[in-house]
């Protein structure tokens, strides 16, 4: 068995990919990014999770991060091949100006620290306060937090975050159709 700082060492032609929002979710992450390996747990320090921009597909909004210097993020990490970057990027919408990308240093559940592309909405909100609700017109839809929280239960987010995820209101929509129907066809396969 290798150690914990090998394995977190570059692969030529890959990339760590720091998910915190529906990428969570193993079968959702891997039907536009085939090559997505689990790689474990990570935090993001310095990061406050927060939803703004409100999707048609989802029917509330979606996840984003903010920096906020008190805060952190707990996500997964994954390694995926080059190949996947450019549908990764096409499916956070980043040529339609919806999520930027960027470098993270994330700290991994062994202690190691790890530079991980990530995604952030391309506007930022007024920060909320810990505990603070977040306003009805920015809420997720109830589909896309029970991806979220299914996402954390399967990757084995620490107990007490997937705690505070089940606290996030949700605006009491499902997704669209569309979007319900794609998720139903990645569990089947």
């Amino acid at each position: 068995m290798s150690s914990p700082s090998k394995m977190w060492s570059p692969v030529k032609d890959h990339f760590y990919y720091f998910a915190y929002g529906s990428n969570l979710l193993k079968r959702r992450i891997r039907i536009n990014n085939p090559t997505a390996e689990f790689m474990g747990i990570g935090k993001l320090n310095g990061h406050q999770l927060n939803f703004i921009k409100y999707s048609d597909h989802w029917r509330g909004s979606s996840a984003t991060i903010i920096p906020t210097e008190s805060s952190y993020v707990w996500g997964a990490i994954w390694r995926l091949h080059d190949k996947d970057m450019t549908s990764l990027d096409w499916q956070e919408g980043v040529k339609d100006n919806w999520y930027f990308p960027k470098t993270v240093d994330v700290i991994t559940s062994d202690g190691n620290t790890v530079p991980c592309r990530t995604y952030q909405q391309t506007i930022n909100p007024p920060l909320r306060k810990p505990n603070e609700d977040i306003p009805p017109e920015r809420r997720p839809s109830i589909t896309y937090l029970e991806c979220i929280l299914n996402g954390a239960k399967e990757c084995n987010l620490p107990k007490d975050y997937v705690a505070e995820l089940k606290k996030i209101p949700h605006n009491g929509q499902e997704a669209s159709p569309k979007m319900i129907e794609k998720l139903q066809m990645q569990v089947k396969s």
